[in-house]
């Protein structure tokens, strides 16, 4: 479960990248956010599931009207920690 800080912060940055954020189906503008991340595992084979390796963390927002589902990346709102440089000198 996401705690009530970390849905804030979400929210917050969702706002800042989409100040009028409307339903694409029903034009509605009220939503709900799941509870907890979504972790889409990249795939490089459409013949075989690959468990674990790359993957996109996202929030999912749920429409109220209509349950239409929009993932977002939490990368791409700057919710995740930043990597470490590997290619520093030792």
């Amino acid at each position: 479960m996401l705690t009530y800080e970390q849905k804030e912060k979400i929210k917050d940055e969702l706002i800042k990248k989409v100040p009028n954020l409307t339903c694409p189906m029903c034009q509605n503008k009220g939503f709900t956010m799941a509870d907890g991340y979504f972790l889409n595992s990249m795939q490089a084979d459409l013949n075989s599931v690959n468990l674990g390796g790359e993957a996109i963390p996202t929030i999912a927002v749920i429409c109220n009207n209509c349950g239409f589902v929009s993932q977002h990346a939490l990368g791409s709102l700057g919710l995740l920690p930043k990597e470490a440089k590997t290619d520093e000198p030792k």
